[in-house]
Order: structure tokens, then C-alpha cells, then sequence
């Protein structure tokens, strides 16, 4: 069981440095000119663990070019986009239940109706979420996570910190992916009875969504690694990306990068 989860993270998260937490989306527009002349640190930078982060970055970044982006690559060759939407529009179904926990919790009683609302429908209109009638509807989807929870809860987001495979998070954002794997139906054994398919659906799901997930930010990835000083600007990301979250319930994908500091203009 371990080793199917390892490996469905494998794919899944280890080019997570690159994107940042980004909805998937944004990476249909234009890969952002993200320009960084020399290492800095930004007012208000949480990096105490920086060596070791790097280390891990460079890791991640290792891996990512050696693995999974040839099987990402390989995936998009046989892989129609339709048939790659369509497995997005699932997975992205199998998420509501974890979205509306969070909303919940965050005490958006409203925003939670209209997530069971809209997994009722693409549950059944959309076979299985296959398609998504609900956005015709008007009924967006919302991403929400326990990390966002206990932010909006007034939770300190702690030191930036970068794990192999994981990519970039905090020890809040860490301690959310836990609660977030109670909150999603899929791991327990009283809606899926054998512990063998449940393995399989969480590596299925992890290894289908990271392949898409990659393929979609495969722009974005070039650019950001292009640069003299990915890392930072990676760090930076993630910290006003996660933010924005946290302060809007969502993220934005018209304005995912407006947050991002003019490198060009801070000084060394």
C-alpha cells in the first residue's frame, strides 16, 4: 500500500515546486515573465530552513526532468485532450467532498450548498463527473483545503519548506493534507469495502492527475526554471498564492500571478 502511495505522489507532487499550487486553468494562457536578476531575500520571507530547501528543490527538480516529464510528455502523445479533460472533470468531482468540509469549517454554509449542489449534478448529469453541467449553471468550482481552514482560522503558516515530492508547503499546509485524506470519502472502507481497490483509485488518482496537471503547466515549468533564480521565485509564489487563497476562499486564475513581487525592481 505504501509503495502505490509513493509512487501516485511520485507523479503527482514532484513537479509541485514548479507550479506552485496554481489552479490548473492558468496554464492554458501564456507561460508569466517572471524575471529574477540575483538571490534575495523578500521583506517578510519565513526561509529559515533555506539550505536544505534548495537541496530538496534541486531534488524535486532532478526528478521531474527525469521522470516525470518524459512520462508526462509520453502521456500527452497518447493521450487525446479530450479524453485528458475528461479525466480532469473527475478528479476534480472526487475533490468536492473535501471542498465542502472546508467550507464548513470556514463557516461558508452558502458556498457549501452550492458545492453539494454542483457535485450532485455532475454526479449524475455529468456520469460520474465526466462533464460538468453545474458550471452552466453558474455554479463554479471552488477548491478549498484544510491548510486555507486553518489560515482563515487565524493558524500561522510557519516556515517555507520544501520536501522530496511533496514540493513546496509550511507545516500548516502539511498538517492540512492530513485532515484533508480524513475528509475524503474515497479512504474509507464503508464506501470502498476492498483495501486493494482503495490503493488503486489513490495511486490511479494521484498518477492520472499529476501526468494531467503536468501537462497543463508544462509552460509554466520551462519558464520558471529558465530563470537564474527559480527557487526564489517559486518561494515567493507559493507564499502570495496561498495567501490569496486563504483571503479570497479560491484562487483567482485571471490574477494567479499578480501577486508576484517586479523582481527587477528589489534590489540585491
Amino acid at each position: 500500500m505504501r509503495s502505490h502511495l509513493s509512487a501516485a505522489l511520485l507523479l503527482a507532487a514532484s513537479f509541485g515546486a514548479a507550479e506552485a499550487q496554481t489552479d490548473e486553468r492558468a496554464a492554458d494562457d501564456e507561460a508569466p515573465e517572471i524575471a529574477v536578476e540575483a538571490p534575495f531575500a523578500p521583506a517578510g520571507a519565513n526561509d529559515p530552513l533555506e539550505p536544505f530547501n534548495r537541496s530538496m528543490f534541486a531534488f524535486n527538480a532532478g526528478v521531474d526532468r527525469y521522470a516525470v516529464a518524459p512520462a508526462a510528455t509520453a502521456y500527452k502523445t497518447v493521450t487525446p485532450g479530450f479524453a485528458r479533460d475528461r479525466a480532469g472533470d473527475v478528479l476534480d468531482n472526487l475533490g468536492e467532498p473535501v471542498t465542502f468540509a472546508n467550507e464548513i469549517l470556514q463557516g461558508k454554509p452558502g458556498r457549501a450548498a452550492e458545492t453539494v449542489a454542483r457535485f450532485a449534478m455532475n454526479s449524475t448529469l455529468g456520469l460520474a463527473g465526466l462533464w460538468n453541467p453545474a458550471q452552466e449553471f453558474g455554479l463554479e468550482r471552488r477548491e478549498e483545503d484544510f491548510g486555507q481552514t486553518l489560515g482563515v482560522w487565524g493558524v500561522g503558516s510557519g516556515p517555507f519548506l520544501v520536501l522530496p515530492f511533496l514540493g513546496p508547503t509550511t507545516p500548516r499546509d502539511l498538517a492540512g493534507r492530513s485532515v484533508d485524506m480524513a475528509f475524503d470519502p474515497l479512504n474509507y472502507d464503508t464506501v470502498v469495502t476492498d483495501e486493494d481497490t482503495r490503493v488503486s483509485i489513490a495511486a490511479s488518482r494521484g498518477i492520472i492527475g499529476g501526468l494531467n496537471a503536468r501537462v497543463k503547466f508544462d509552460s509554466q515549468i520551462e519558464a520558471l526554471n529558465s530563470q537564474l533564480e527559480p527557487y526564489v521565485a517559486i518561494r515567493q509564489l507559493y507564499a502570495s498564492q496561498r495567501e490569496a487563497a486563504i483571503r479570497n476562499g479560491q484562487l483567482d486564475e485571471e490574477t494567479a500571478y499578480d501577486d508576484l513581487p517586479d523582481f527587477d525592481e528589489i534590489e540585491e
